[in-house]
């Protein structure tokens, strides 16, 4: 025996009712104290036997409670040693290292009976101890706690089969209507009508149990061998799911609670209670499916994919890789066609990438626009193959209710090695992503180790990006754009810059496309618009016509169907009229109009009045595909065409062409990057009627440009004077 540690039971709670609380075994607890008062013991507990524990059921001078068997004192009792009296267990070498015999207030005498029944099985024990060594008890003394012993064993006997009889009675009378009593050697002995009802060919006596539950069903046959052919004990019910085959032909799920059936004189017999709970059991997978799966496409969620990928990284010895899928401008679909439509793309999308997925890959939704491959024991070509074949599935156009979709996605893969767990494998394929989209989408990346550093780096630019629109770090300049037949300023392009406090005034390629991808991004973008528009609305009117002004938008304010009413705030704040302010849209942003979005967005503002210019005409291959379109009244010839166009007659080539389609479409054409008076003759001598760059003036902060303009204007205003005096 030891102080006993309350602690949950390890064997399964009866079925109905508990005969061994408190207020049910005073009888017990009333010998209790009768063998502590006879043996003048400050200690005395009854346990009975729970699995491989002890549970005190009545004590006195401890608390009852559960405790192990391996840490009770009274371990050393059984059938083979029915009783035992320690004089001194401090002294014994059974106890040497035990705790509750040499800690404080440890268990040093002890005098204890088990309690055995009729078939020599233990059922508990009753025993009385000290915290002090004592001399041997009388044989007077060794009796009477023999006897207490056989009228405890009576009474846990008593109780037991009380117990028994409750579990029977809750068989009969619940919903476990299927009962079978059998001896594991024999076979079935008795079914009650629901027994027979249930299997589909019936239960004959004689019939071995185990042929009711065909061993090509269950999860373990051989477990559920030993558990039917193991002697029923006198324990509370055991229950598991079992499957078999039912009278109506149905493969169901049964839960089976085996007991001894009170009453039964013959060792070994057993009754075996079922209920169907196939529905019950169908409705707890839905729940746990739920609680794993994505509800809109029923993939895995991201927790239970990382959980199916630890698993199969133990078998990292075979090639293996994973791949994140990320939709180009999913939100642009959610934000224009709204939340309906974007859900049914991502339905299209699951069961485009289920339809070809290889076999052993495992497919996951980690949400919003993402979705996660495993590949087991595949190589790198193969999943390369895979991955290839996924881009072109997903860019077929699809239709949904009436609008016509494209879907592009980005792909990053990594490939396992010896050190990556599943969280770093699915990092780095997140990083390979990250950069495919960065490099403009639709591409497949795999995972490279300097791609960290960059994400750090852009990771710390992004906060830096943050802090420069809270503290307005931002400025405007502005390049002057002349008219090639006159010299005369026509308007400005609109060019950000950043003061870094650090590093001194960047310039946009150092910046603009992480701003693009910032969330700060739209904010800065209103605020460029508004703050070009004032600027502007201040510079002075040549020859009875103000000075227009371009402004470059990021791709997001494109997506975003506010963009229309903020032009008009910054409009009417400024005073500016919408004839002098001219939006730059570059090819990424015209390649983002899969639903027309963007075109119809810049319709509504040219109905306004507002100007649209593409940007670098000419280095992309959709740029014939945009003229079409989209509504543009400015072409913008890239610098590098004009860099060499004296020298490299492909790029002469490409500036004739370039006027030529604009003369077709209508359009007004200006060219970037002019340094030299020859490539400005050239130019206007090919018909372009506008230019920009170094030869007239960089970009200059407002009130420079301010100046630049009055004396370009006073310029021009000798030339025409000294003309006119030599006329």
């Amino acid at each position: 025996m030891s102080q006993a540690l309350p602690m949950p039971a390890t064997s399964a709670a009866p079925v109905d009712g508990d005969e061994f609380a408190p207020e049910r075994a005073e009888e017990l607890a009333d010998i209790v104290r009768m063998a502590a008062r006879l043996s003048d013991a400050p200690i005395a507990a009854l346990a009975v036997t729970e699995g491989d524990c002890f549970r005190f059921v009545a004590a006195e001078g401890i608390d009852a409670g559960f405790i192990a068997r391996e840490h009770a004192v009274c371990r050393v009792l059984g059938t083979h040693l029915p009783e035992i009296e320690i004089l001194d267990a401090g002294i014994d070498a059974r106890f040497h290292d035990d705790p509750r015999v040499h800690g404080a207030g440890g268990i040093r005498y002890f005098c204890g009976v088990a309690l055995i029944d009729a078939r020599r099985r233990m059922l508990g024990v009753l025993a009385v101890a000290d915290t002090r060594a004592r001399p041997a008890s009388p044989e007077a003394a060794r009796e009477t706690l023999r006897q207490l012993g056989r009228i405890a064993t009576r009474l846990v006997e008593r109780r037991l089969l009380q117990q028994h009889q409750r579990i029977a009675g809750a068989i009969a009378q619940g919903d476990f209507n299927a009962v079978v009593l059998f001896d594991p050697q024999e076979g079935v002995r008795y079914a009650n009508a629901g027994a027979q009802a249930l299997f589909a060919a019936g239960v004959a006596a004689g019939t071995p149990v185990a042929a009711l539950f065909p061993t090509e069903l269950q999860t373990d046959p051989d477990e559920l061998a030993r558990w039917l052919q193991e002697p029923g004990d006198d324990g509370p019910g055991q229950s598991r799911d079992l499957r078999a085959l039912t009278a109506d032909g149905s493969l169901r799920t049964l839960e089976a609670v085996r007991c001894t059936p009170p009453g039964t004189a013959r060792r070994g017999m057993a009754a075996l209670a079922l209920r169907d709970v196939t529905e019950r059991r169908l409705l707890r997978a839905r729940q746990q499916r739920a609680a794993s799966n994505d509800d809109l496409t029923g993939l895995p969620r991201r927790a239970a994919f990382l959980t199916t990928l630890n698993g199969l990284l133990d078998e990292r010895a075979h090639p293996f890789g994973v791949a994140l899928i990320g939709l180009d401008s999913f939100r642009t679909i959610n934000d224009t066609l709204g939340h309906t439509i974007g859900d049914a793309v991502l339905q299209l999308v699951a069961c485009r990438l289920q339809a070809g997925l290889p076999v052993g890959a495992r497919l996951a939704r980690f949400g919003g626009d993402e979705f996660a491959l495993a590949y087991p024991r595949t190589d790198g070509e193969q999943i390369d193959a895979h991955l290839r074949a996924v881009l072109q599935d997903l860019a077929r156009p699809c239709q949904v209710d009436s609008h016509s979709i494209h879907i592009e996605a980005s792909i990053g893969a990594a490939m396992a090695d010896a050190t990556a767990g599943s969280d770093e494998l699915v990092a780095r394929a997140d990083l390979a992503m990250q950069r495919a989209k960065l490099n403009g989408g639709r591409q497949l990346r795999y995972f490279e180790p300097g791609m960290r550093t960059a994400a750090i780096d852009r990771r710390q630019l992004d906060l830096e990006l943050r802090r420069a629109c809270r503290e307005n770090e931002f400025e405007l300049h502005y390049q002057p754009q002349v008219s090639l037949a006159t010299g005369m300023p026509t308007g400005a392009e609109a060019l950000l810059r950043w003061r870094h406090p650090q590093r001194g005034l960047l310039a946009p390629d150092k910046f603009i496309d992480a701003l693009g991808q910032s969330s700060v991004g739209p904010a800065v973008g209103r605020w460029i618009l508004e703050r070009a528009c004032q600027d502007a609305a201040t510079w002075p009117i040549i020859d009875g016509r103000r000075l227009a002004v371009g402004v470059n938008l990021f791709p997001v304010q494109l997506d975003n169907e506010r963009l229309p009413g903020e032009v008009e705030h910054a409009l009417t704040r400024s005073g500016l009229t919408a004839a002098h302010l001219e939006l730059e849209l570059t090819e990424k942003i015209a390649l983002r109009d899969d639903d027309g979005s963007t075109a119809d967005a810049l319709a509504a503002l040219r109905s306004r009045g507002i100007s649209v210019a593409y940007d670098d005409f000419g280095t992309g291959y959709a740029s014939l595909s945009v003229l079409r379109r989209l509504p543009v009244d400015r072409v913008k010839i890239d610098r590098s065409f004009v860099r060499d166009v004296l020298a490299n007659r492909g790029d002469a080539a490409i500036v004739r062409s370039i006027l030529l389609i604009a003369r077709n479409f209508d359009l007004r054409v200006i060219a970037e990057g002019v340094e030299t008076p020859e490539q400005a003759e050239l130019l206007h001598g090919l018909g372009c009627q506008e230019a920009q760059g170094f030869l007239y003036s960089p970009a200059l902060p407002p009130r420079e440009f301010a100046r630049w303009v009055a004396q370009r204007v006073r310029l021009a205003s000798l030339q025409q004077m000294s003309v006119g005096g030599h006329a």
